[in-house]
């Protein structure tokens, strides 16, 4: 259910990129002043890890720079704003994106004397029609018997953030923030 939608950029424009929607019921937390949305993963067949992704959506507009300032500054943050149960999801939409992020890290090789060894590091985080991937990861959105106690809408139409966590451990694996989705980082 792709539909191309308005999308606020923190200069005030508006930019018209492509936005997922569904309907389905989503572990999420709505707090004074953002919400955080968890969609769980699996990693091939390996059933002893656990991984999430989890967006955090400010509620205001121009409300990121906020969020991640609170979020840096209150010990254990994470690990206290982690959605624990299922939600009716009223109007749900999240933008299509890609984020890429590589460096060489050859020059600390070198400084080692090991002129030969060369690491190149690639990280990708991709969310379209297909479902997120990261790496290899595989998104699996579960049903879960539950009961429903309230409803929240989550439209990412603004500047926001997700990471991907291994759940047993809190351990962050990908961090980004998306300002503009409709230019691939």
């Amino acid at each position: 259910m792709t539909k191309d939608r308005d999308f606020h950029l923190l200069n005030g424009t508006l930019v018209y990129v492509p936005f997922m929607s569904s309907y389905k019921d989503q572990y999420m937390e709505a707090y004074d002043d953002f919400k955080v949305l968890k969609l769980p993963f699996r990693q091939g067949d390996d059933t002893s890890r656990s991984f999430s992704m989890h967006f955090y959506l400010p509620d205001e507009k121009d409300g990121l720079d906020k969020l991640v300032e609170k979020m840096a500054s209150s010990l254990g943050f994470l690990d206290s704003h982690i959605p624990s149960q299922k939600v009716k999801v009223g109007e749900f939409r999240i933008p299509k994106f890609k984020i890429e992020f590589g460096f060489s890290a050859s020059r600390a090789f070198n400084r080692l004397g090991l002129d030969e060894m060369a690491l190149y590091q690639k990280s990708c985080v991709e969310i379209d029609e297909e479902g997120a991937e990261a790496i290899a990861a595989t998104p699996v959105v579960g049903g879960f018997g539950c009961s429903f106690v309230k409803r929240i809408d989550f439209v990412a139409d603004h500047p926001f953030l997700f990471m991907i966590r291994e759940d047993k451990t809190g351990t962050v694996l990908f961090v980004g923030q998306i300002f503009d989705p409709s230019n691939s980082s």
